[in-house]
């Protein structure tokens, strides 16, 4: 009778316990670690994504009124040579320092914007002639009825007939460039929804200060510690002699640590992949300033950090499985 209770505390608490200590415990190990992000975002493929063409073309359309089918590749040749993987990695440093530091209690507010003042500087200086070239190039010829120019509420932007791209770029667009340049703003916001989804959210409460930091350790603590008390109480149940025990404590801990190990291999198989890119085709990014391109971005992200997912899973049911195996060795070597 007491090994049917003891079974039944097993696979009704213990087994759960265990799996959500364990995961919390593997989760904690990187979520709140800020060089995590920093070497997740801090990949050539990240910076690809963020430089592909729908990216650059969903930030150009949002402030530029270029026609909706306008190619821009070449000015996407241009701006590639000048936001450089420096830029970037500054750029992603400062995001990610910002967070953390509102998380932790250091600063009130979180605003996280990608500074542009120095790519315009850029533009308006060594690559002004370039620029110029690739939108007179970009620039389609302006139909009966249309008023050249770039700067319109009602029209598209177009350049007269007639016109070559070099004498538009020399004589018309390089004295008003300077006013292109201004209806691109010096920061771009990329979570100016933050404070609205902090205060609406059921989370709020736990930014900023140490609250989410310190109630994940809790609660990894916590359960840590119920779930070994369950443990430990089904063994005593189990069986009077210690032998049992022993055997019971290693078979309980090696089953849920093997569960996790499994979950890690599957993690590294890329699994994962296709659940993930389905829920970021689907995902809501309204008022995100990337465009479509953010999802590779997203996608290149999430993939870049699986592995550290995996690794964790794998190294705590590795460990755990390994203790379960001593509580079964200690148990067959006890006398009865």
């Amino acid at each position: 009778m007491r090994k049917i209770i003891a079974v039944l505390i097993a696979v009704a608490l213990v087994f759960p316990l265990i799996l959500a200590a364990q995961a919390l415990v593997s989760v904690n190990s990187f979520i709140l670690d800020r060089n995590f992000y920093v070497q997740v975002l801090d990949s050539d493929q990240v910076y690809e994504s963020l430089l592909s063409g729908e990216t650059l073309s969903g930030v150009l359309g949002n402030y530029l009124t270029f026609p909706a089918d306008a190619d821009f590749s070449q000015i996407e040749i241009v701006l590639k040579s000048v936001i450089t993987h420096d830029y970037l990695k500054e750029q992603i440093g400062v995001f990610v320092n910002g967070f953390f530091d509102y998380m932790q209690g250091k600063t009130e507010n979180f605003a996280p914007v990608f500074n542009l003042v120095p790519i315009k500087t850029e533009l308006a200086g060594e690559k002004l002639d370039e620029m110029l070239a690739a939108i007179a190039a970009i620039l389609p010829i302006c139909e009966p009825g249309q008023v050249p120019g770039i700067d319109f509420e009602n029209q598209k932007a177009c350049k007269p007939a007639g016109i070559t791209d070099d004498v538009l770029g020399r004589d018309y667009l390089k004295p008003v460039f300077p006013f292109i340049l201004a209806l691109i703003p010096n920061e771009l916001p990329i979570g100016d929804k933050w404070d609205e989804m902090r205060v609406t959210s059921r989370w709020g409460p736990f930014a900023s200060g140490m609250a989410l930091p310190a109630s994940l350790m809790l609660i990894a603590i916590f359960l840590v510690f119920v779930a070994a008390g369950f443990w430990y109480i089904s063994a005593l149940i189990a069986d009077e002699s210690w032998r049992v025990r022993l055997l019971w404590l290693g078979w309980t801990l090696i089953i849920p640590s093997a569960l996790i190990f499994i979950a890690g291999l599957a993690i590294s198989a890329d699994i994962p992949n296709y659940w993930v890119n389905l829920g970021i085709e689907r995902a809501s990014l309204n008022g995100i300033p990337f465009g479509i391109g953010i999802h590779e971005t997203l996608r290149v992200v999430v993939s870049s950090s699986l592995s550290r997912v995996a690794n964790s899973l794998m190294m705590v049911g590795g460990i755990s499985s390994a203790a379960g195996l001593c509580f079964i060795f200690i148990g067959l070597a006890t006398k009865k």
